[in-house]
Protein backbone atom coordinates (compact mmCIF):
# COMPACT_ATOMS: atom_id res chain seq x y z
CA UNK A 1 0.00 0.00 0.00
CA UNK A 2 1.26 3.64 -1.27
CA UNK A 3 -0.36 5.08 1.81
CA UNK A 4 -0.30 5.16 5.35
CA UNK A 5 -3.78 5.34 7.79
CA UNK A 6 -4.65 8.46 10.07
CA UNK A 7 -7.67 7.91 12.70
CA UNK A 8 -7.94 11.65 13.57
CA UNK A 9 -11.59 13.40 13.83
CA UNK A 10 -13.49 10.23 14.87
CA UNK A 11 -12.52 9.05 11.04
CA UNK A 12 -10.13 6.52 9.21
CA UNK A 13 -8.35 8.46 6.45
CA UNK A 14 -6.47 6.86 4.09
CA UNK A 15 -3.44 9.24 3.50
CA UNK A 16 -2.14 8.70 -0.12
CA UNK A 17 -0.09 11.37 -2.69
CA UNK A 18 -0.08 11.92 -6.66
CA UNK A 19 -2.06 10.01 -8.23
CA UNK A 20 -1.13 12.18 -11.34
CA UNK A 21 -4.64 11.27 -13.74
CA UNK A 22 -3.99 11.61 -16.71
CA UNK A 23 -0.19 11.15 -16.91
CA UNK A 24 -0.40 8.72 -19.64
CA UNK A 25 -1.51 11.87 -21.98
CA UNK A 26 1.97 13.06 -21.41
CA UNK A 27 3.87 9.71 -22.38
CA UNK A 28 1.90 9.88 -25.79
CA UNK A 29 3.24 13.39 -26.80
CA UNK A 30 6.49 11.90 -25.91
CA UNK A 31 6.18 9.38 -28.16
CA UNK A 32 4.89 6.36 -25.60
CA UNK A 33 2.26 4.29 -26.22
CA UNK A 34 -0.11 4.29 -22.60
CA UNK A 35 -2.79 2.75 -21.93
CA UNK A 36 -5.25 5.06 -19.54
CA UNK A 37 -4.15 3.49 -15.97
CA UNK A 38 -7.15 5.23 -14.18
CA UNK A 39 -9.19 2.14 -13.43
CA UNK A 40 -5.80 0.05 -11.91
CA UNK A 41 -5.40 3.18 -9.88
CA UNK A 42 -8.81 3.54 -8.31
CA UNK A 43 -8.46 -0.75 -8.03
CA UNK A 44 -5.45 0.07 -5.94
CA UNK A 45 -7.12 2.76 -4.33
CA UNK A 46 -10.31 0.99 -3.62
CA UNK A 47 -8.27 -2.17 -2.38
CA UNK A 48 -6.10 -0.24 -0.18
CA UNK A 49 -9.06 1.54 1.57
CA UNK A 50 -10.90 -2.13 2.47
CA UNK A 51 -7.23 -3.26 3.93
CA UNK A 52 -6.48 -0.24 6.20
CA UNK A 53 -10.80 0.07 7.05
CA UNK A 54 -10.61 3.51 6.25
CA UNK A 55 -14.25 5.76 5.71
CA UNK A 56 -12.00 8.64 4.36
CA UNK A 57 -9.75 9.34 1.42
CA UNK A 58 -6.74 12.25 1.14
CA UNK A 59 -4.85 12.84 -1.47
CA UNK A 60 -2.06 14.88 -0.89
CA UNK A 61 -1.76 17.07 -4.20
CA UNK A 62 -1.06 16.30 -7.91
CA UNK A 63 -4.32 14.94 -8.44
CA UNK A 64 -4.33 15.44 -11.69
CA UNK A 65 -1.51 15.64 -14.47
CA UNK A 66 -2.02 18.09 -17.44
CA UNK A 67 -0.58 20.83 -17.07
CA UNK A 68 -0.80 24.16 -17.37
CA UNK A 69 -4.37 23.31 -18.22
CA UNK A 70 -6.46 19.91 -18.25
CA UNK A 71 -7.70 20.06 -21.75
CA UNK A 72 -7.31 15.65 -22.66
CA UNK A 73 -8.10 14.81 -19.28
CA UNK A 74 -10.59 16.78 -17.48
CA UNK A 75 -13.19 14.65 -18.07
CA UNK A 76 -11.44 11.31 -16.88
CA UNK A 77 -10.12 13.88 -13.54
CA UNK A 78 -13.88 14.38 -12.70
CA UNK A 79 -14.66 10.86 -13.44
CA UNK A 80 -11.96 9.70 -11.25
CA UNK A 81 -12.94 11.85 -8.79
CA UNK A 82 -16.92 10.53 -9.34
CA UNK A 83 -15.79 7.09 -8.65
CA UNK A 84 -13.37 7.60 -5.34
CA UNK A 85 -17.32 9.40 -4.00
CA UNK A 86 -18.74 6.55 -4.43
CA UNK A 87 -16.11 4.99 -2.66
CA UNK A 88 -15.91 6.68 0.34
CA UNK A 89 -18.13 8.47 2.32
CA UNK A 90 -15.36 11.97 1.79
CA UNK A 91 -12.33 12.52 -0.40
CA UNK A 92 -10.36 15.30 1.10
CA UNK A 93 -7.83 16.63 -2.09
CA UNK A 94 -5.34 18.49 -1.37
CA UNK A 95 -3.99 21.04 -4.12
CA UNK A 96 -0.71 20.39 -5.79
CA UNK A 97 1.46 22.08 -8.21
CA UNK A 98 -0.01 20.35 -11.19
CA UNK A 99 -4.01 20.43 -9.88
CA UNK A 100 -4.99 23.97 -11.49
CA UNK A 101 -8.38 24.08 -12.15
CA UNK A 102 -9.38 21.37 -9.81
CA UNK A 103 -12.26 23.67 -8.50
CA UNK A 104 -13.86 23.58 -11.71
CA UNK A 105 -13.10 19.95 -12.40
CA UNK A 106 -14.30 18.84 -8.90
CA UNK A 107 -17.26 21.43 -8.34
CA UNK A 108 -20.09 20.00 -7.10
CA UNK A 109 -19.57 16.50 -6.64
CA UNK A 110 -21.24 15.19 -3.60
CA UNK A 111 -18.56 14.06 -0.80
CA UNK A 112 -15.67 15.79 -2.33
CA UNK A 113 -14.40 18.49 -0.52
CA UNK A 114 -11.16 20.50 -2.12
CA UNK A 115 -8.73 21.99 0.70
CA UNK A 116 -6.38 25.31 1.19
CA UNK A 117 -3.28 24.39 -0.94
CA UNK A 118 -1.34 25.83 2.17
CA UNK A 119 -2.57 22.39 4.11
CA UNK A 120 -4.88 20.89 6.74
CA UNK A 121 -4.11 20.57 10.29
CA UNK A 122 -6.44 17.10 11.88
CA UNK A 123 -6.49 16.74 15.73
CA UNK A 124 -5.64 13.04 16.68
CA UNK A 125 -3.63 11.21 18.75
CA UNK A 126 -0.97 13.03 17.18
CA UNK A 127 -1.56 16.78 15.74
CA UNK A 128 -0.93 16.11 12.06
CA UNK A 129 -0.53 18.64 8.96
CA UNK A 130 -1.60 17.66 5.71
CA UNK A 131 -0.12 19.55 2.45
CA UNK A 132 1.23 18.34 -0.54
CA UNK A 133 4.64 19.92 -0.03
CA UNK A 134 5.57 22.55 -3.43
CA UNK A 135 4.11 25.54 -0.96
CA UNK A 136 4.70 26.69 2.86
CA UNK A 137 2.27 25.65 5.38
CA UNK A 138 0.72 28.34 7.81
CA UNK A 139 3.58 28.91 10.49
CA UNK A 140 0.77 28.78 12.95
CA UNK A 141 -0.46 24.89 11.59
CA UNK A 142 3.22 24.51 11.84
CA UNK A 143 3.70 25.23 14.85
CA UNK A 144 0.92 23.10 16.40
CA UNK A 145 2.11 19.92 14.34
CA UNK A 146 3.67 17.06 15.22
CA UNK A 147 3.75 15.35 12.41
CA UNK A 148 3.80 16.77 8.58
CA UNK A 149 2.91 14.69 5.59
CA UNK A 150 3.61 15.30 2.19
CA UNK A 151 4.09 14.41 -1.39
CA UNK A 152 5.42 16.20 -3.97
CA UNK A 153 8.64 14.14 -4.31
CA UNK A 154 7.91 10.91 -5.17
CA UNK A 155 10.56 8.74 -3.13
CA UNK A 156 11.69 5.43 -4.70
CA UNK A 157 14.82 3.18 -4.13
CA UNK A 158 17.07 1.11 -6.11
CA UNK A 159 17.78 -2.45 -4.89
CA UNK A 160 20.00 -4.69 -6.16
CA UNK A 161 19.68 -8.41 -6.15
CA UNK A 162 21.73 -11.43 -5.90
CA UNK A 163 22.35 -11.73 -9.28
CA UNK A 164 22.73 -7.81 -10.10
CA UNK A 165 19.18 -7.19 -10.94
CA UNK A 166 18.25 -3.76 -10.09
CA UNK A 167 14.84 -2.62 -9.50
CA UNK A 168 12.99 0.57 -8.72
CA UNK A 169 10.56 0.24 -5.42
CA UNK A 170 8.32 2.93 -4.26
CA UNK A 171 9.38 4.28 -0.93
CA UNK A 172 7.71 6.19 2.48
CA UNK A 173 10.50 8.77 4.03
CA UNK A 174 10.47 9.38 7.45
CA UNK A 175 12.67 12.48 8.69
CA UNK A 176 12.69 14.15 12.43
CA UNK A 177 13.37 17.55 13.18
CA UNK A 178 13.51 20.78 15.51
CA UNK A 179 10.32 22.36 14.86
CA UNK A 180 12.08 25.64 16.15
CA UNK A 181 14.52 25.54 13.70
CA UNK A 182 12.36 24.45 10.77
CA UNK A 183 10.41 27.49 11.23
CA UNK A 184 13.06 29.31 11.68
CA UNK A 185 14.70 27.90 8.21
CA UNK A 186 10.96 28.31 6.36
CA UNK A 187 10.08 32.29 7.68
CA UNK A 188 13.36 33.63 9.05
CA UNK A 189 11.53 33.77 12.38
CA UNK A 190 13.14 32.92 15.77
CA UNK A 191 10.84 31.06 18.16
CA UNK A 192 11.20 29.09 21.04
CA UNK A 193 10.05 26.26 20.88
CA UNK A 194 11.58 22.94 21.19
CA UNK A 195 9.84 20.19 20.36
CA UNK A 196 9.99 17.38 17.39
CA UNK A 197 8.39 16.96 14.34
CA UNK A 198 8.40 13.92 12.22
CA UNK A 199 7.85 14.54 8.16
CA UNK A 200 6.66 12.04 6.53
CA UNK A 201 7.18 11.70 2.68
CA UNK A 202 4.89 9.35 0.63
CA UNK A 203 5.61 7.51 -2.77
CA UNK A 204 3.35 8.65 -5.95
CA UNK A 205 0.34 6.76 -6.29
CA UNK A 206 0.28 6.46 -10.11
CA UNK A 207 1.19 2.84 -11.00
CA UNK A 208 3.64 4.28 -13.76
CA UNK A 209 5.55 6.67 -11.87
CA UNK A 210 8.11 5.31 -9.61
CA UNK A 211 9.84 8.70 -8.96
CA UNK A 212 12.84 10.78 -7.20
CA UNK A 213 15.54 8.06 -5.74
CA UNK A 214 16.05 8.99 -2.52
CA UNK A 215 20.04 8.76 -3.11
CA UNK A 216 19.70 12.26 -4.45
CA UNK A 217 17.53 14.07 -1.53
CA UNK A 218 19.99 15.92 -0.23
CA UNK A 219 20.06 18.02 -3.48
CA UNK A 220 17.20 19.26 -2.62
CA UNK A 221 17.93 21.75 -0.20
CA UNK A 222 19.16 23.52 -3.41
CA UNK A 223 15.82 23.20 -4.71
CA UNK A 224 12.92 26.08 -4.09
CA UNK A 225 10.02 23.66 -5.91
CA UNK A 226 9.97 22.10 -2.53
CA UNK A 227 9.76 22.90 1.42
CA UNK A 228 12.25 20.33 1.91
CA UNK A 229 14.88 22.93 1.14
CA UNK A 230 13.97 24.16 4.70
CA UNK A 231 14.66 20.17 5.87
CA UNK A 232 17.96 19.14 7.55
CA UNK A 233 18.52 16.21 5.02
CA UNK A 234 21.77 14.88 6.52
CA UNK A 235 21.32 11.44 5.29
CA UNK A 236 21.75 9.85 9.15
CA UNK A 237 18.75 11.83 9.85
CA UNK A 238 16.72 9.92 6.71
CA UNK A 239 14.62 6.91 7.74
CA UNK A 240 14.08 4.88 4.34
CA UNK A 241 11.11 2.57 4.50
CA UNK A 242 9.66 0.23 1.57
CA UNK A 243 5.66 0.59 0.94
CA UNK A 244 5.29 -2.63 3.66
CA UNK A 245 7.12 -0.59 6.41
CA UNK A 246 10.58 -2.96 6.27
CA UNK A 247 13.00 -0.36 7.36
CA UNK A 248 16.18 -0.27 4.87
CA UNK A 249 17.83 1.73 7.47
CA UNK A 250 19.07 5.74 7.77
CA UNK A 251 20.07 6.99 4.37
CA UNK A 252 23.63 7.08 5.45
CA UNK A 253 23.61 3.44 6.12
CA UNK A 254 21.51 2.21 2.95
CA UNK A 255 23.51 3.67 0.83
CA UNK A 256 27.09 2.24 2.02
CA UNK A 257 25.07 -1.27 2.43
CA UNK A 258 24.07 -0.72 -1.34
CA UNK A 259 27.39 0.35 -2.43
CA UNK A 260 29.14 -2.64 -0.76
CA UNK A 261 26.84 -5.14 -2.21
CA UNK A 262 27.28 -3.70 -5.80
CA UNK A 263 31.21 -4.01 -4.65
CA UNK A 264 30.74 -7.90 -4.00
CA UNK A 265 28.41 -8.57 -7.60
CA UNK A 266 31.47 -6.53 -9.53
CA UNK A 267 34.37 -8.88 -8.09
CA UNK A 268 31.70 -12.20 -8.33
CA UNK A 269 31.50 -11.34 -12.13
CA UNK A 270 35.04 -9.68 -13.11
Amino acid sequence: MRGVVLRADGENILLVADTHVGYEAELRLRGIRAVSQTNRLLDDLRRWGEEAGANTLAILGDVKHELPTPRETAAEVRQFLKELARLYERVILIPGNHDGLLDEISQAIEGVYLADGRGVLLDGVRTTLLLHGHAKPRPEDLARADVLIMGHTHPSVSIVDEIGYVSREHAIIKIKQNKGDLIKKMYNKSIDLNEEIRIIILPASHPLITGFNVANLPQLNNDDRTILRYVDLRPELVEVYLTDFTFLGTLDLFLSGRAEEESRLEMVTS
